[in-house]
């Protein structure tokens, strides 16, 4: 099938795209989310892509919930981006099936082009400026944290926000904690004191 739904097995499929930079902790956040899934009783098959172990090198991580043969995620049936840096969400993007949704750490919006492109295709693309709410809150490298927060204020990431905050409070970090807070209240429909701490991160 090309998108999300109910498949044979009565199972509900999802595959999710991570992308980013060495360093931005894209594999972190892959494993805390497959774990999260597979809590939940979810089959999970994650494969992680180019250049794992090289600092300023490209990430890619394919996860697959619901049950899959094929490790990899074919471009044109991803039903969700999660794009840790402005460059690799643009490489990426392609990935992404009509009707899906792209969540990007990015202080300025997409050109208008491919915008235009995406909304062709009825793809819901959001960015956030993940890091520098990260580093409001003491360190650049829970951006990661930060927009998976942000999109689980959406119904487009399949894991319940609550699974992923108990997931979060296992590795006993503290900080992991807020920076999910703080890209949930970023997100449409927040609390005023979220969207004034969106807008101090962005410079506004």
């Amino acid at each position: 099938m090309s998108e999300a739904g109910s498949q044979p097995d009565g199972l509900v499929h999802h595959r999710l795209l991570l992308a980013g930079i060495g360093g931005q902790g894209v594999i972190f956040a892959t494993r805390l989310l497959a774990r999260t899934a597979a809590a939940m009783g979810l089959p999970v098959l994650a494969s992680e892509t180019h250049g794992m172990t090289q600092r300023g090198g490209s990430v890619l991580a394919h996860l697959k919930l619901g049950g899959s043969k094929a490790p990899l995620i074919r471009w044109g049936t991803a039903d969700l981006l999660l794009a840790f840096d402005r460059d690799e969400a643009l490489r990426n993007l392609p990935f992404l099936r009509s009707g899906g949704s792209a969540f990007i750490n990015a202080a300025e919006e997409l050109p208008s082009e491919v915008v235009q492109a995406l909304q062709s295709r009825a793809i819901q693309a959001h960015c956030l400026p993940a890091t520098q709410l990260a580093v409001a809150l003491g360190s650049a490298a829970v951006a990661n944290v930060v927009l998976i927060g942000y999109a689980a204020a959406h119904s487009s990431l399949p894991i319940p926000l609550e699974r992923i905050r108990e997931a979060l409070a296992q590795l006993g970090q503290e900080l992991n904690l807020r920076a999910l807070q703080a890209g949930v209240e970023a997100a449409p429909g927040a609390t005023a004191e979220g969207r004034r701490a969106m807008a101090r991160a962005a410079g506004t």
